[in-house]
């Protein structure tokens, strides 16, 4: 009688110390070390799948490097936008690491393609804006064309400065130069912040089109008003704006052209402002 007694007070003590599924379920909800295994797990995921974008997009980087060296600058074109969708497709993706070097990767062989797309160099006189851009540039202008235009009326700039962000970037938000200069109108660091861009590693307001576009506007209109030369500003907006200054006062000469013709602008400057120039009247055509 003595051992039933026990055994009976056991099973209804254990019984109450074993919770049912409910409290499991419950307990596991309330357990944070539990939660904070499955943010590990899925932190661990996403970056996972970030690396796995990265190789993707790094493989076809290489592809469009080595279509580049056998002489094939279409398949190259085509390999580099691939990329560069897989990156502008990224979410959180875009605020690591790997993007930055993935672009830097992207920003390196569109340098080295420079001299075959005709987006950097000076397209004829008047060939029709899809002839000269490579697709997904063009893609991109006409998306952005009309608010980014905008904002650059409101500015009271040319909206033709449009050009600008068309051979600085080909219109990407993404797009990081090697040099560290990003976004649409590819601004650096420092002049980013001088025209109240916020510039962070959790916040870049360099990539917000928008915001950009007007940070832009601003600059290049104080550029026009120091030089007094659409030209200029240009070269000044490429080169730096003291290069430029310091170039002037040395020579006494305010001419893009005379600088250009004795060598007193550097070459990548002087290509630079003559392709924009010549995006320019492009844009402006299709405005009639």
């Amino acid at each position: 009688m003595r051992i039933r007694l026990i055994t009976t007070l056991l099973i209804i003590t254990v019984s109450l110390a074993v919770p049912g599924p409910a409290a499991l379920a419950q307990s596991s909800e309330d357990d944070p070390a539990r939660r904070a295994m499955e943010r590990i797990d899925a932190a661990v995921g996403e970056r996972a799948g970030a690396a796995d974008r990265a190789l993707a997009a790094s493989k076809l980087v290489n592809e469009s490097a080595e279509a580049r060296k056998r002489g094939d600058p279409q398949q190259a074109i085509e390999s580099l936008e691939k990329a560069e969708k897989i990156a502008a497709a990224s979410g959180s993706f875009e605020r690591s690491g790997l993007i930055d070097e993935l672009l830097r990767l992207v920003a390196k062989e569109h340098a080295a393609l420079s001299h075959g797309l005709a987006i950097y160099a000076a397209p004829p006189a008047n060939p029709a804006l899809a002839s000269v851009i490579p697709k997904l540039a063009l893609a991109r202008y006409r998306e952005y064309r009309e608010p980014l235009g905008r904002i650059l009326i409101e500015e009271k700039v040319p909206v033709e400065l449009l050009a600008v962000a068309l051979v600085e970037s080909g219109f990407n938000p993404l797009a990081l130069s090697p040099k560290g200069a990003r976004g649409v109108w590819q601004f650096m660091p420092e002049t980013a912040a001088r025209y109240g861009l916020t510039v962070s590693a959790t916040d870049d307001h360099r990539t917000h089109p928008e915001h950009s576009t007007r940070a832009a506007a601003r600059y290049l209109r104080d550029l026009y008003r120091q030089f007094g030369d659409w030209k200029l500003a240009l070269a000044a907006y490429n080169w730096g704006e003291n290069k430029v200054q310091r170039v002037i006062d040395r020579t006494g000469i305010r001419d893009f052209d005379w600088l250009a013709q004795r060598g007193l602008l550097p070459l990548e400057t002087r290509k630079y402002v003559l392709t924009v120039l010549a995006l320019w009247s492009q844009i402006g055509s299709q405005k009639q």
